[in-house]
């Protein structure tokens, strides 16, 4: 027998009894075992040994470890190491985790955290942990004083079962910033110095700013805005060199006269400087027009919007209707009525105290948007004219006898006099809105005229010219001392410079408006779900087409629109990200002209859930057939083997969850996003955890 005995143990045990010594083993002062001797054994043991084959083990008897860590969070933000750290605000971050354990009889678990400076190692004193139930989210907060603004740590964590550590967690990185970055340094132009009125509205130039005399590696880049309300999270940005840490930003001022330009600090870890710098300057003027009607009175006379006080009588067969794109509204002419500035325009310039004419003899230009209703009837329909006592000096509009736009200058203000003319490349569409320029630059006394921002083929020379002082009239001309060209049709947006304004300014008052964006079928969706959306360029019948993009800035899809000034609908992914997005969208004219942005805003959703585990306080284990319920709602569910519930399809809000089982009850009350949420309900006595 003690032969079969130590055979059987040697091959189960992997000794031998016959290698132990036959003497008493102290286990505890005080007390000994006696000599092994030989023991009854079981059926079970005896029949094991009757077939020499080995006894088997229980599966209870063996202790599998706890999983590594998952899910780790460095104060809320995913694990990530080298320059993929995340930066905490704080210097008492919280670290996080799911812990796990194969054992599904596991009653509890410990993670313990540890952290150390990077470069260092990892130690025993700088650790902190967290007990809690098997699977659940621990975390832990660093305790004060522990880490420094400016350093970067590194983490890891292991979770103890109450018999042995389970594997260590990969590690986590991060760096502690709670300082904002001090404010820039000076701003300096030399094209805007701040010495004087320099530059005009539109002429770009170059802004140098310095890095921050402290620190200056930490900053990433500088917010910048000439608007005072304008914050540094919604300003724009511009990335700071990677050598000297300043920013060179070229951008033209949006607006005579005195300008500020207001630039911030911001840090690698997002932070703006609580203070700005701002630079003042000062633009010059009259750079823009002298004139300006935009007749969105209403009723009664146009009033000059530029400033300078040229209102303009209008006839009182003279109507307003709606503008372009049915934004606001333009002057309607029906052939018979007309609006006047007595004199010539005027301007008080920058800096002056009287006011001075428009001289038809110098540098000028005249704009309008024009909408011609036929092409049939008067040879000359016209838009703007500058009169003299017997004739116009100038004259911009519809030439009926080539049917075409037309921009005139005439030699002197005499009857019948030489009339110098250029007209457009393509014939005019009636009930078509066309933005016409005409420019007049004295110095090589030629005359361009710009259809929709473009400028012409043709172009003609001044002989002579006079100075209009008589008057300025909108929708007629003067001729041989009387009125000529009454127009029929409708004209908007009407302008008066006094000087050749520039092709790119030009090119930009005639782009298409912003189209409208809807979304007939509602503007919310699901996750992973579609969204409708129309564009419409609202009667506009210039524009032919769409560019949009979902989520960014890109416009680089392009749409046709159902017919020149309709709609386009398109129907698009709205992904995965939850939250209020964004689809951007332009009008694009049959010339590829844009319009400026317009913005659709839609909110996508998550499918919320409240997912968690019924645990029993008791023995910390989960707790199988409890009724779990969550109100409002009237959802009801039992929690399967392991103790699990999960709720879908549930909007967010704010619910009661509870659950009874056996004597035991919870309650809470929780508060579940789109994004969803998971929460274990620990079973107390009905007594002490809620009602039954």
């Amino acid at each position: 027998m003690r032969t079969r005995r130590a055979r059987l143990c040697s091959t189960t045990c992997g000794w031998r009894l016959s290698a132990l010594p036959t003497i008493a083993v102290v286990l505890i002062a005080g007390m000994v075992l006696p000599p092994a001797g030989p023991a009854a054994a079981s059926p079970t043991q005896d029949r094991f040994e009757r077939s020499n084959q080995p006894v088997p083990r229980l599966a209870t008897d063996r202790n599998a470890k706890p999983n590594a860590l998952a899910d780790r969070k460095s104060d809320g933000k995913p694990c990530a190491t080298g320059a993929a750290r995340p930066y905490v605000l704080t210097t008492t971050p919280i670290l996080a985790g799911r812990q796990s354990d194969p054992d599904t009889g596991q009653q509890s678990l410990t993670t313990w955290f540890y952290w150390w400076p990077l470069g260092d190692s990892r130690n025993e004193v700088d650790k902190v942990s967290q007990a809690s139930g098997n699977p659940s989210t621990v975390s832990q907060a660093i305790p004060a004083g522990k880490l420094v603004d400016g350093g970067t740590y590194v983490w890891q964590a292991r979770t103890h079962d109450g018999s042995g550590y389970g594997a260590w967690s990969e590690v986590c990185e991060f760096t502690v910033d709670v300082t904002p970055p001090p404010m820039p340094g000076n701003v300096t132009s030399t094209d805007y110095p701040d010495d004087g009125a320099h530059g005009a509205v539109g002429w770009p130039g170059v802004f140098e700013i310095a890095p921050p005399e402290v620190d200056p590696h930490e900053v990433e880049a500088y917010a910048w805005t000439f608007d005072s309300g304008t914050l540094p999270t919604t300003a724009a940005t511009i990335p700071a060199r990677s050598t000297d840490h300043g920013a060179t930003l070229v951008v033209s001022p949006p607006r005579d006269g005195i300008n500020m330009f207001r630039v911030w600090s911001k840090d690698r870890a997002g932070r703006f400087s609580t203070q700005a710098r701002i630079y003042t300057f000062s633009v010059r003027a009259p750079w823009g027009p002298a004139g300006h009607w935009t007749f969105e009175e209403t009723g009664g006379d146009a009033v000059d919007v530029s400033g300078h006080g040229n209102t303009a009588a209008l006839d009182a067969s003279a109507t307003r209707v709606s503008g372009r794109s049915g934004v606001g509204t333009a002057l309607a002419l029906d052939g018979s009525a007309a609006g006047t500035v007595s004199g010539p325009v005027t301007l008080t310039r920058p800096g002056e105290s009287a006011a001075v004419p428009v001289r038809t003899d110098a540098d000028f230009t005249v704009a309008a948007w024009a909408r011609i209703t036929s092409p049939a009837g008067p040879a000359e329909q016209v838009v703007l004219a500058g009169n003299g006592t017997r004739t116009f000096a100038y004259s911009l509009g519809y030439a009926g006898s080539v049917e075409r736009w037309r921009f005139s200058m005439t030699g002197a203000d005499t009857d019948d006099p030489a009339v110098y003319s250029v007209t457009s490349d393509a014939v005019a569409v009636p009930g078509k809105w066309t933005h016409l320029a005409g420019v007049y630059e004295a110095a090589t006394r030629t005359l361009t005229l710009y259809v929709d921002g473009v400028a012409q083929s043709r172009t003609a020379a001044l002989a002579g010219g006079f100075g209009a002082t008589t008057d300025t009239t909108i929708g007629k001309r003067r001729w041989n001392g009387g009125d000529q060209g009454l127009f029929t049709g409708a004209v908007d947006d009407v302008r008066v410079y006094d000087y050749p304004e520039s092709p790119a300014k030009l090119a930009e008052l005639a782009v298409p408006l912003q189209p409208a964006v809807t979304f007939p079928n509602g503007a919310v969706a699901d996750a992973g779900g579609q969204l409708t959306v129309v564009f419409d360029a609202r009667g506009d019948t210039n524009v032919t087409k769409f560019r949009y993009s979902v989520h960014n800035f890109g416009l680089d899809t392009v749409v046709a629109a159902t017919e020149p000034g309709g709609t386009a609908t398109v129907t698009f992914d709205v992904g995965s990200q939850i939250g209020d997005r964004s689809v951007y969208v332009v009008a694009v004219d049959d010339g590829n002209r844009v319009s400026a942005s317009a913005r659709g805003q839609f909110t996508v959703l998550g499918q919320p859930y409240l997912s968690g585990t019924v645990i029993d306080v008791r023995t910390f284990m989960p707790v199988a057939g409890a009724t779990v319920r969550l109100e409002p709602g009237g959802l009801e569910l039992t929690t399967g083997p392991d103790g699990a519930f999960s709720f879908t399809g549930i909007p967010a809000g704010t619910y009661t969850v509870s659950s009874s089982h056996d004597g035991q009850c919870a309650s809470q009350t929780i508060d579940i996003s789109p994004a969803g949420a998971f929460f274990d309900l620990y079973l107390f006595p009905c007594a002490e955890g809620g009602p039954r």
